[in-house]
């Protein structure tokens, strides 16, 4: 693997390891703030919100980890298709700290 990949590897997977965090931290205070009868939900709808919330960010990572990882640097259209989705990923947190724009595969308009 090149080192712009490894690069964008490691940025990916603290971004995904973050959004699991905070969903995860949102879920406690979602499911806290119903039970004190706030937020307009029942227990029972916030649990099933946290739930959705947390499930999201994980399989985000595991999209990324099971279909990306495996094929990045293969020949032909599979490596290909592999490394698009890497810069595709990637460029869904343009802006974020640690984000290099020359990752960009197109040049913004």
């Amino acid at each position: 693997m090149t080192s712009e990949r490894e690069a964008m590897v490691a940025f990916l997977r603290g971004r995904y390891a973050e959004g699991i965090r905070m969903a995860t931290d949102i879920a406690g205070v979602l499911t806290a703030q119903a039970a004190e009868g706030r937020m307009g939900l029942t227990p029972a709808q916030a649990d099933t919100q946290a739930r959705h919330g947390v499930h999201a960010a994980e399989t985000r990572s595991r999209f990324f980890e099971e279909t990306v990882i495996p094929h990045l640097g293969a020949d032909g259209p599979t490596g290909e298709i592999a490394e698009l989705q890497l810069h595709v990923l990637v460029d869904e947190h343009r802006g974020a700290p640690g984000h290099d724009e020359r990752w960009r595969l197109y040049p913004l308009p």
